[in-house]
């Protein structure tokens, strides 16, 4: 596609998501007011929240965010594994220890990259506006550089399975910027008079229909990268991408619709309400707390001086007074119903969801199983995060190190198996624990049974669920020995075992032959007196 037909299709996409910015717009005023800047555009260090009146909208997508974080994505612990999808497979030693150590590989990239940053910038776009861009490079010091690009510049398009393969970035650069990026190359002269001055480019991205994937040059890649810039509609640059270099997730669809809805949207009547309603409240506990003033129209000097121990003239005998004006306004009546649609908008948030209720003496056990059946609630809410989010950024993460060779070659048994991802976050971990919760049902209800009849305990393999339950809760590789490792410390185990059952019958052989021998000597000597006397 030359760069002219990428011009008229940004503007096509610009044109179709027209009703969208507006509502982008809105949704970001009032929950995240410095980053709304779709339909309007702020000077740097603006104040952007002169017109909210509530901030729970605020706070409740910073919170719900944080949670998201909390849940999917946190560094602390790792939250994906990879997988062959065939569990024999999985359990053979060499494969488990390359499918660890890789994914442990991927964390660690992970964890010294700027992930941390950009994907908490992630989660406030997808609760406010519902969609959001994660631009994933590849970096020479920390080998992937994470991007969080701003939904107004950002345009779509999915396949025909639903899935977004085509992102266009429109953005603005300085003239310098560009030179320093691309060079003094030929579009860029007529604006080298200007270093300063701001040129609109477009980035696309899209799938290539027609290659040869045997070439491995870019121009053969599976995704191509161009450059255009957009008011001379001439190509800067054309390069490509082995994997999709973006994450473009969405908290929920409509059918129908590219663009993602949010918890803001389904929130806003409310959220616009509450702001309104507080304006009024303050309007009215202002007249409660500083009434107007009824004031003879004679008898007194004004001006009326309302300030502390101020002082009021009037005439001696008049019998007139300053007194306020009658308010028989209701505040509280008005907080009242404030709280009311605060808690609408905090349940739309899923506030009461990730905020545990405390129990007046909670044990550890009923604190898990709070926890853990608020995660299985919310979880049908963030299933979409793993496919649109999570894999697409673990896929492209796995593309680069294999690439580079941080990944070591797999074992040959995998050659030509594909790896999946299974996920081990916080959230996935307590919808998996009912598993757990299972066995130990069966546990408690096998357990007189188990009693009466000991052989009946061979039912379960306790080596499978030791390691069962080990990858269930996300147990580092280094502490669990393999199979094999097992096998020769319980055959050196065994055979210590036989050779002390073999010393001790032949110390109580030894010791029964001590025991015998006066035995023996008292017999024969009974038997030599006894021929004697014969």
């Amino acid at each position: 596609m030359n760069a002219k037909k990428h011009v008229e299709r940004l503007g096509q996409m610009r044109s179709t998501r027209g009703t969208t910015e507006s509502h982008w717009q809105e949704c970001l005023d009032y929950a995240v007011p410095r980053k709304a800047d779709i339909t309007r555009t702020h000077y740097p260090g603006d104040k952007r929240n002169l017109h909210l009146f509530d901030s729970t909208a605020e706070q409740a997508n910073e919170m719900l965010a944080s949670a998201l974080y909390s849940m999917l994505t946190n560094l602390t612990v790792i939250f994906f594994e990879l997988t062959t999808g065939d569990k024999f497979l999985d359990d053979e030693d060499d494969v488990r220890v390359w499918l660890k150590e890789s994914a442990e590989t991927m964390f660690h990239v992970l964890n010294n990259s700027n992930f941390q940053t950009e994907i908490h910038e992630i989660y406030v776009d997808l609760c406010s506006i519902g969609t959001a861009c994660l631009s994933m490079e590849e970096d020479d010091d920390l080998h992937i550089r994470f991007a969080s690009r701003h939904m107004g510049g950002i345009y779509v398009a999915e396949n025909n399975l639903g899935v977004i393969d085509t992102v266009y970035r429109s953005f603005k650069w300085k003239v310098r910027q560009a030179v320093q990026e691309w060079g003094k190359i030929e579009p860029l002269e007529k604006y080298m008079s200007s270093q300063e001055q701001d040129i609109e480019i477009l980035h696309a991205v899209y799938p290539r229909i027609e290659r040869d994937s045997r070439m491995k040059n870019p121009g053969n890649m599976k995704f191509a990268s161009d450059y255009i810039l957009v008011d001379s509609s001439t190509l800067l640059t054309s390069s490509g991408y082995r994997s999709f270099p973006y994450a473009v997730p969405r908290w929920t669809k409509s059918t129908g619709e590219i663009y993602g809805r949010s918890p803001t949207m389904k929130a806003l009547p409310d959220i616009k309400m509450i702001n309104e309603m507080m304006k009024t409240t303050i309007s009215a506990a202002q007249k409660v707390m500083d009434p107007p003033l009824m004031v003879p129209d004679d008898g007194f000097i004004l001006p009326v001086d309302t300030t502390p121990a101020g002082l009021n003239y009037y005439r001696a005998g008049s019998q007139d007074r300053i007194q306020p004006f009658g308010n028989d306004a209701r505040i509280d009546f008005g907080y009242q119903v404030m709280d009311d649609v605060r808690k609408r908008i905090r349940d739309a948030y899923h506030i009461n969801q990730l905020q545990l209720a405390q129990g007046p003496q909670m044990t550890a056990t009923e604190v898990n199983q709070r926890t853990e059946e608020s995660m299985r609630l919310i979880g049908p809410v963030l299933g979409r995060q793993q496919p649109e989010l999570l894999r697409p950024m673990i896929d492209r993460l796995f593309e680069i190190l294999f690439r580079k060779g941080i990944i070591k070659e797999p074992p040959d048994v995998l050659r030509g198996t594909k790896v999946d991802v299974q996920y081990t976050s916080t959230i996935a971990k307590a919808q998996r624990s009912t598993e757990v919760q299972n066995l130990l049902r069966a546990f408690q209800v096998a357990s007189p049974f188990i009693q009466a009849d000991p052989q009946a305990m061979q039912v379960y393999d306790a080596d499978e669920i030791a390691r069962w339950t080990a990858g269930m809760y996300g147990a580092p590789t280094r502490v669990i020995r393999d199979k094999r490792a097992i096998a020769k410390m319980r055959a050196e185990i065994a055979k210590v075992q036989q050779m002390q059952m073999q010393q001790e019958q032949e110390l109580r052989a030894t010791e029964g032959a001590k025991n015998l021998a006066p035995v023996a000597a008292a017999v024969k000597q009974e038997m030599t007196n006894g021929g004697q006397g014969t």
